[in-house]
Parts: C-alpha cells; sequence; structure tokens
C-alpha cells in the first residue's frame, strides 16, 4: 500500500470518526444560527464606519470597521456551523484567534480613548458564538455497553451460584 493510499485512509478514517461522534442538537444549532444573524446584521453597518445601535461617539469609525471585518467573519462562520456542525472542528481555530484580535485591540483602544465599555460589550456576543462553535467541536462521549444487563436480576451483572451435589 503506498503512501498516498494510507494518507488517504487515515483521512477518511479521522473524517468518518468526526461525523460519527459530532454533536447534533438542533437547538444549539438553532440558537448558535440566531446569535451568527444578529452578529452578521450588526457587522454589516460596522463596515461602513456607522452604529446601528450607538451615536458615533460610542465608538471611532476605525474601530467600527475593523470590529464589521471580525463581526463579518464571525457571523458567517457561525451560520456555517449552525448549517453543518462537522465543519466546527475547523472553524474553531480561526474565530479564537478572532476573539484573540477583538481582545487585543479592546486594550488598545482604551489606551487610546476611542471606544467606551459599553459598546464593546457587544463583544461577548462573538464570544457566545466562539463557545457555541467549541460545543458542537466537542466530541460526543461513546457509550460503552459494557457487560450485558440481565432484567431479571434487577439490571446487575449476572450473579454467581454455588450449586453443592445432593448427598
Amino acid at each position: 500500500m503506498s503512501d498516498v493510499a494510507r494518507d488517504t485512509g487515515d483521512a477518511e478514517f479521522i473524517l468518518a470518526e468526526i461525523a460519527r461522534r459530532r454533536r447534533r442538537s438542533l437547538p444549539g444549532r438553532v440558537t448558535l444560527g440566531v446569535l451568527a444573524a444578529c452578529q452578521l446584521v450588526l457587522a454589516l453597518p460596522w463596515l461602513a464606519g456607522v452604529s446601528p445601535l450607538w451615536s458615533a461617539s460610542f465608538a471611532s469609525s476605525h474601530h467600527l470597521t475593523r470590529d464589521g471585518a471580525i463581526g463579518l467573519i464571525l457571523g458567517a462562520t457561525g451560520i456555517a456551523v449552525a448549517l453543518n456542525p462537522r465543519l466546527a472542528w475547523f472553524a474553531l481555530p480561526l474565530v479564537l484567534l478572532l476573539v484573540g484580535v477583538q481582545g487585543v485591540f479592546f486594550f488598545v483602544d482604551h489606551s487610546q480613548f476611542s471606544v467606551t465599555h459599553l459598546f464593546e460589550s457587544i463583544h461577548l456576543l462573538g464570544v457566545a458564538i466562539v463557545l457555541g462553535i467549541g460545543i458542537f467541536a466537542l466530541p460526543n462521549p461513546i457509550r460503552r455497553s459494557g457487560r450485558p444487563r440481565h432484567r431479571h436480576l434487577g439490571g446487575g451483572p449476572p450473579r454467581l451460584r454455588v450449586v453443592r451435589p445432593l448427598d
């Protein structure tokens, strides 16, 4: 067997294992989709330097534009994972990086006084999206069947009896 064939077999095995153990919660997918859609609705005006919720005094236009670009990617990734949870494994590093970038610029913008604390609280939406994607990235535990259960003995393992010969 060639290395390419073995690598292909390994990749197929890994993808099959991810598919077998992935979470498929419909309420979780809907929640993640709604959070991601809210992020997209907020991010689109931010790209133009306009905030639909706050006045211009809460954040500078360059801050809004940067948050709009990050929010657009966060929202699109959240919707993609909500539609197909298998993507969570591959989306998690991206969204963690984006929230990390937002965290770094949180401190930079506060040192330059270009944003208020109230405006920065909207980034908790991005953190919620990351947590949602992280939940889908965690595998379901494999349930081990163990020993067969016997109904007539109360569901426990079979009991052994000592049988003595009749004298």
